[in-house]
């Protein structure tokens, strides 16, 4: 088997360094602060968060991975985004219920396969989606976390909240995390100018509302003896020149590294 990964979620024994960048993560989050994350294409953040949040769920926070790149409207939102904190909790059957209770605007619905396993849909009461609707299913993480439970939301692809009414819906949002005491967000995304103008220009509305963080370069030398224990592993001695001189064409990109040794 190849001892090298790209192109997906990567995870040990493939993922590695990192340590600092994802205590720094974890600390921040389990503090009670929401963090935003910035980093160049392929420099393994998606990975990176991955593994912050198997170490938080180990430590019992509720965590919900959502990547606004497929939303393309507030009904694919409210759905998707209903759908992820549901698979979140443990008994289905509950949280529907709880569902109706907390969002009118949704009419939350669980029927069984052929298989006798519960899936989980909705249909909207409304055939528009108003302001009051969108607040409740933001509201969901908070009104549904029980006592001694703390919900963590990583938001993937963030800047493409755009696309739901723009700076309206971010307005919303804002209102809304600022009031919460049991949720924290971790807000990431690829295109790294639109997510820092997001949080750093004052006239926008999650001005100052996480703390900044950035990844870069992994370092040279663990990285050197990360490419000869890998190649080891499939009984391959790789000279130290030959890992820097790979490092040194992957520009030290994580993707690229483990793309060129996987070739």
């Amino acid at each position: 088997m190849n001892p090298f990964s790209y192109g997906t979620i990567v995870k040990e024994p493939y993922f590695f360094d990192r340590k600092e960048e994802c205590g720094r993560i974890i600390d921040t989050l389990s503090g009670g602060n929401n963090l935003v994350l910035f980093a160049p294409r392929r420099f393994g953040k998606t990975s990176l968060v991955f593994r912050a949040i198997e170490e938080l769920e180990k430590k019992g926070f509720i965590c919900i991975y959502f990547d606004f790149m497929p939303v393309y409207s507030r009904e694919s939102f409210i759905e998707a985004y209903t759908k992820a904190i549901v698979s979140k909790q443990g008994n289905i059957q509950k949280a529907v219920k709880a569902l109706g209770k907390f969002a009118k605007g949704i009419r939350p619905k669980l029927v069984f396969n052929q298989s006798g396993n519960p899936e989980f849909s909705i249909d909207f009461t409304e055939n528009k989606i108003n302001e009051k609707t969108l607040g409740e299913i933001l509201d969901l993480p908070e009104n549904l976390a029980s006592a001694g439970k703390r919900f963590i939301v990583v938001l993937d692809e963030f800047q493409e909240i755009n696309k739901l009414n723009g700076e309206n819906f971010e307005k919303l949002f804002r209102s809304k995390i600022q009031h919460y005491k049991n949720v924290n967000y971790l807000f990431l995304g690829s295109r790294t100018h639109l997510l820092s103008d997001m949080f750093n220009n004052k006239g926008r509305a999650f001005y100052n509302a996480a703390m900044l963080m950035q990844i870069g370069s992994l370092p040279q030398k663990e990285t050197i003896d990360f490419l000869i224990g890998r190649f080891a592993s499939s009984g391959i001695q790789l000279e130290q020149s030959l890992a820097l001189f790979l490092i040194e064409q992957a520009g030290n990109i994580p993707y690229y590294i483990q793309l060129l040794a996987h070739e």
